[in-house]
């Protein structure tokens, strides 16, 4: 039988600091995803945002492989889960949300914005990622950020009134900062 969640939140209570280190270190040998969890969280904003660019040209590749027409949707939006399990830093998060968005809205410019799943996914992502800037109180990422997400609202123009409508609804929670 396996342990829930709350049942390893118990174990963990009753360890000791040592037990919990070694633990950790455990975890951290033998798992890439729980070492990108450690080193986002204790390397701060530089190891993010490489792990950010590394993520970034992954996506660059999905949506635009060299030498094929087609581009691979679903391997797009699984490197987006992977980053978001295994980066805690706010910076990179929004920074390969608003990519994914600006290679998202590339795509359909190039090749017709017909799939709803595209359009519903560049929606959702850019939301997210405007969340994440409103949800600093420093409004530090505000200001790294507000100018790039006027950028997709004015390539979002260029779509069907719905589906830039939705965009310049997400954007105006921004905007009112």
């Amino acid at each position: 039988m396996e342990m829930t969640i709350s049942g390893l939140r118990e174990k963990l209570r009753e360890a000791d600091d040592e037990q919990l280190r070694e633990l950790i270190c455990q975890l951290y040998k033998h798992s890439e995803i729980s070492q990108q969890i450690v080193d986002s969280r204790f390397l701060g904003d530089d190891y993010g945002l490489r792990l950010a660019k590394a993520t970034k040209q992954k996506l660059d590749q999905a949506f635009f492989p060299r030498g094929k027409i087609d581009y691979s949707l679903d391997q797009a939006k699984e490197l987006l889960r992977h980053f978001r399990k295994s980066c805690l830093n706010q910076r990179a998060l929004i920074d390969v949300e608003l990519y994914f968005v600006e290679c998202g809205l590339d795509f359909a410019g190039i090749f017709g914005e017909s799939d709803e799943l595209v359009k519903d996914l560049l929606i959702t992502n850019y939301a997210s990622a405007v969340a994440r800037i409103l949800e600093d109180d420093s409004q530090i990422y505000f200001h790294l950020y507000f100018s790039r997400c006027n950028q997709i609202i004015d390539t979002a123009k260029e779509f069907t009134s719905e589906f830039s409508q939705n965009m310049l609804n997400v954007y105006y929670q921004l905007a009112k900062e």
